[in-house]
């Protein structure tokens, strides 16, 4: 006679696994886990191998892998464990992306409700979603505008709020510089904020006024091209500033 199989019952192996029987008889079901003795009475007992397949199933679910999948992987024995763990690995790096845009996207709302010095969130939504987060919708209007080259620099700009040296000393300045707006733009405050604009600018855009002026001139017209848009005050501010500085330095440059 041969050595007679262990068989679990259903709710046993629910209490071995650490799971209900309610997601074992859903298994059962769609396919996934089999029970390999079946009463007349309905009643469902596991072998030892089935514990190992519900193990495995257990495990491939704990790091996130959908039930669909694990059963195409099941049933695919081309498809190993080395190949789920990579395409998990793939999905993760993916949430971790959308995770990042997600961090960029509130973090550029809350610093627009403090540049603009409102809070008034639907005004900010309205501007912040005026411009586009879709990177191709992004991508075909900047190719109305910008080559390639230009287009591979301005995509090194930080986005609004983002931490790092360039985008704290961008911020501190736009803030000042919306702060000042009242003042003469001959002032002594104007005048260092215009050579700060200007050397910022040089930095940015790595002495390409070209471009710089470029950016400028759409940003002003209100252009939806994914860049911060100031308020004419500051605009003209700015711009006044700069002049007046350019003339009494003999220099040139972008506002």
């Amino acid at each position: 006679m041969g050595v007679e199989k262990t068989l679990y019952s259903i709710g046993k192996l629910a209490e071995l696994s650490n799971i209900s029987v309610r997601t074992l008889r859903y298994y059962d079901e769609i396919g996934l886990l089999l029970p390999t003795k079946r009463t007349v009475h309905g009643h469902r007992f596991y072998s030892e191998e089935d514990v190992s397949k519900l193990h495995y199933i257990l495990t491939l679910r704990n790091i996130g892998l959908p039930l669909e999948t694990i059963q195409d992987a099941m049933n695919d024995k081309q498809l190993n464990s080395k190949d789920l763990l990579e395409m998990r690995l793939k999905i993760i790096q993916e949430e971790q992306e959308q995770l990042k845009r997600m961090e960029s996207s509130i973090k550029s709302l809350l610093y627009l409700a403090e540049f603009e010095g409102t809070t008034d969130w639907k005004s900010i939504f309205e501007t912040f979603y005026s411009s586009p987060n879709n990177k191709k919708a992004l991508k075909k209007i900047w190719n109305q505008y910008f080559s390639e080259e230009e287009q591979a620099l301005l995509k090194q700009f930080p986005s609004l709020g983002a931490d790092g040296e360039l985008a704290s000393e961008a911020t501190a300045l736009f803030r000042e510089v919306k702060a000042n707006v009242s003042e003469s733009p001959t002032s002594e405050i104007a005048q260092q904020l215009a050579k700060r604009w200007i050397s910022l600018v040089h930095v940015m855009y790595k002495g390409n006024l070209e471009l710089a002026n470029k950016v400028w001139h759409l940003s002003k017209q209100q252009e939806v091209t994914g860049f911060l848009y100031f308020h004419d005050d500051l605009v003209t501010f700015i711009e006044q500033a700069i002049q007046y500085y350019n003339e009494t330095n003999g220099e040139e440059t972008s506002s």
